[in-house]
């Protein structure tokens, strides 16, 4: 358990037992500044230090309304320790409504960490949300939902580490986050992590640092809304942050490996699938039509598996996406990690 004092990150500061939000500074366009919105929560009991994001890609928005509510609703007179959040880190993305990239350098934030200063905005903020943000904590959310086009089903990861007291703790936030899939990511496996997120290089960093996803396809339905604040309540009470006790989801699923199945034709697609679906090896996930109406593929699944992200486009080239599916085990019995979590 960390002891707490003044938390201060660039020119905001909070004392113990206070609450601000204001401004980082990152940079600066032709017509005014790049900065990154924060929330401080500086409790007025001790505890952990856990750092909270959205809006990485800030088109997801159940993620970013999520952390929202959590700031608006989180008191310090009601928090052990601190919260360290940060709404929304694209506000460009933002107020462009554009999906996956940056309006100012075209690149996605979660695909260039750790960034460097010498590099373009977006590198620059890669770096500054990584050193002088993610790492003032010990524990950390990175709260996604599918991307515009993208309809997803909820899950959380983490990126293993090969450091057992780490990975105990980031395995078991991710199964606290979600209410039944769960991704550990290995160098080397069917699952690899995904190099240049945010979420792992903060792992490398030596912070717990897990992915959390909700929602997708730029909808903010109220449903893709409550994943996230259930699953974040549920790691703030396992981590003694606020008051009450911490439910361990049953009959979770660990994913082993996921695949692609992809359009050969380009038409017209019927899809025949929902998402989150168990589907078996041969089953018709879509068929296409040609112009004229005519059906030109009929597209099966080559695996058994289950449904996790639909890409939403109804009009198809070959080679295109259609859907992803991960193939999943039933979980162990939860780790028993309750001295890594309240350790230091």
């Amino acid at each position: 358990m960390g002891v707490q004092g003044t938390v201060r990150i660039g020119d905001l500061v909070a004392e113990k037992g206070e609450k601000t939000k204001g401004f980082l500074q990152i940079g600066e366009t032709a017509t005014g500044p790049i900065q990154l919105p924060l929330v401080i929560i500086n409790g007025q009991r001790d505890g952990p230090v856990l750092c909270l994001t959205a809006g990485v890609h800030a088109t997801e928005y159940p993620s970013i309304d999520a952390l929202m509510r959590l700031t608006h609703e989180l008191t310090p007179q009601a928090l052990c320790g601190t919260v360290i959040a940060v709404p929304i880190v694209n506000l460009h993305m933002f107020a462009s409504r554009l999906g996956f990239v940056s309006p100012i350098d075209g690149l996605n934030l979660n695909k260039i960490a750790p960034g460097g200063r010498s590099g373009s905005i977006s590198e620059i903020l890669a770096e500054v949300l990584l050193n002088d943000v993610i790492c003032r904590a010990e524990y950390h959310i990175d709260m996604h939902a599918g991307d515009v086009g993208e309809i997803l089903y909820a899950f959380g990861g983490y990126p293993m580490t090969g450091n057992n007291d780490r990975d105990r703790r980031g395995e078991a936030l991710a199964r606290l986050y979600t209410p039944r899939l769960v991704a550990l990511y290995r160098d080397g496996s069917k699952l690899p992590p995904a190099a240049g997120s945010i979420v792992l290089e903060a792992t490398r960093r030596g912070v717990v640092s897990i992915l959390a996803e909700s929602g997708g396809n730029g909808t903010l339905e109220e449903a893709d809304v409550q994943v996230h604040l259930a699953g974040v309540r549920n790691i703030m009470r396992y981590l003694k942050m606020i008051d009450g006790d911490p439910e361990v989801p049953g009959k979770q699923l660990i994913a082993t490996e996921r695949y692609v199945t992809r359009a050969a034709r380009a038409g017209l697609i019927r899809l025949k699938i929902a998402i989150g679906e168990e589907v078996e090896q041969g089953q018709e996930a879509a068929e296409i039509c040609d112009v004229w109406g005519e059906t030109v593929e009929r597209l099966k699944f080559a695996r058994p598996g289950i449904t996790g992200l639909i890409w939403s486009h109804k009009a198809v080239n070959s080679g295109d996406p259609i859907v992803r599916c991960w193939i999943a085990e039933p979980a162990p019995p939860f780790p028993e990690t309750d001295r890594f979590i309240r350790s230091s």
